[in-house]
């Protein structure tokens, strides 16, 4: 075999090596979804070594790590050994973005929100990237609800990935019509959008659960009833964290099913849910995902939670070699009522995000999910945190509703299930931030 970084007809080899893998798998009517765990564990294996190859001989700032746990161009590791080299972490990012390019060029490049702090992150992609390269897994029982209908893609397109990632896959692998809402932007107004909707009849959405909501508030100004006069059917929602209770509120006045795809700028499509909404598909084609230690870096086992690692096997312009997305989890391997064999990803919320309060750390989603459930909450609120005291505030459902009466419920929902007081303040509108949602808001 000739040396990884050999170019085959502009290809990069050893990925054009795992696109044959995959159209072997189509020819055959087989997915990654599919196939046993042996078989997914020698193709993660094969790209992992590849991978370490084409780094190695392509790259000093990853040549650097290798070497420093030991491993040359000419190793082959196991996991073990894998998960001995040292982390990808977002500060080395942060600093320099580019000290992960290799020699491709690069045919798009985006930024990082900012909402985790610090300064943006920079990711790139090739064009085989985006037009090959990621196409090749196919997750059919996870994406099939979406083939050949007409989406509406209200995600942010400027600057972010988010947009411009569903709007490849869903146009050029799955033959659908994209109407590109926007989110935000310029001329992406939400009264437009929901017309915009209407007059072409858009069968699937897929947005921010907040930016769900900022739809249906506009519709209910336009006096359009989202269950009768337009035809959504499926919602995806991605970009923001959202609790089960606050995605059932979204299914309600939608009138129609969801699920979460969760994804990141670094490493974009992190997992899929599938109908069962219990957790998140690996995408394993895409990617070899391990669970550390925070404090000890030690991998852990299926099970126990950590932060979530990650490697890309499809990249050739920025590969991503356990790179720490600060995100904390843990993996399920036992079998899915849905059928598929891909392992399911437990999210925890972020390990930055955690709201410390006198009894404890508690994720904001956690939090979200007991907020939500309580009757007469509306559908904003923040959560104001100052020491290790939470001041929530919420907006009211309707106008009927007693503000005393529910900030007394409020507080004695959310003592009841962290075991510490909290203060409540209903108010007639939530203070909204400009651009992804924030929903922790820290006091001096």
């Amino acid at each position: 075999m000739s040396a990884v970084g050999v170019k085959a007809e502009g290809k990069t080899l050893h990925l054009q090596e795992h696109v044959e893998w995959f159209e072997t798998l189509d020819e055959n009517n087989l997915s990654i979804e599919t196939l046993e765990r042996e078989e997914v564990k020698a193709y993660h294996e094969r790209a992992v070594n590849k991978l370490i190859h084409y780094l190695y001989e392509n790259n000093s700032f990853y040549r650097a790590k290798l070497e420093e746990a030991g491993i040359t161009s000419a190793s082959h590791v196991d996991f073990e050994e894998f998960s001995k080299i040292p982390f990808l972490t977002k500060d080395e990012l942060r600093e320099d973005s580019k000290v992960i390019l290799t020699k491709k060029k690069l045919a798009q490049l985006c930024c990082s929100t900012g909402t985790t702090g610090g300064k943006p992150i920079y990711i790139g992609h090739t064009l085989d990237e985006l037009y090959s390269y990621y196409f090749a897994p196919k997750y059919p029982s996870l994406m099939e609800r979406v083939k050949n209908k007409v989406v509406a893609n209200a995600l942010p397109y400027e600057m972010s990935s988010s947009a411009l990632t569903f709007h490849h896959e869903f146009q050029h692998l799955l033959n659908c019509t994209i109407l590109p809402l926007g989110k935000g932007g310029a001329y992406s107004e939400p009264k437009k959008a929901i017309e915009f909707m209407q007059a072409w009849e858009a069968e699937v959405l897929v947005t921010t659960p907040s930016y769900a909501i900022v739809l249906w508030e506009a519709a209910q100004e336009m006096n359009i009833d989202l269950t009768k006069d337009l035809k959504v059917s499926h919602i995806f929602l991605t970009g923001e964290g959202s609790s089960n209770s606050f995605r059932k509120r979204i299914e309600l006045i939608w009138g129609c099913t969801s699920t979460i795809l969760y994804g990141s700028l670094e490493a974009m499509l992190l997992g899929l849910e599938c109908d069962s909404q219990s957790g998140f598909h690996l995408p394993d084609g895409h990617l070899y995902v391990e669970i550390v230690d925070p404090e000890t870096n030690e991998l852990l086992d299926p099970g126990q939670q950590g932060e979530i690692v990650i490697t890309t096997l499809l990249r050739e312009g920025m590969p991503l070699l356990r790179y720490r997305t600060g995100d904390l989890g843990f993996i399920e391997e036992s079998g899915c009522a849905c059928g598929i064999n891909l392992p399911k990803l437990h999210l925890r919320g972020r390990s930055g995000d955690q709201i410390v309060l006198q009894s404890g750390s508690f994720s904001p989603f956690y939090l979200e999910d007991i907020l939500m459930q309580v009757e007469g909450v509306g559908n904003w609120y923040r959560f104001l945190v100052k020491g290790n005291s939470l001041t929530v505030e919420v907006e009211p459902f309707n106008d009927e509703v007693d503000k005393e009466y529910l900030a007394q419920l409020i507080e004695e929902k959310l003592e009841f299930y962290t075991n510490s007081p909290c203060t409540a303040r209903v108010v007639e509108k939530v203070q909204r931030n400009d651009g992804k949602i924030k929903r922790v808001w820290y006091i001096d």
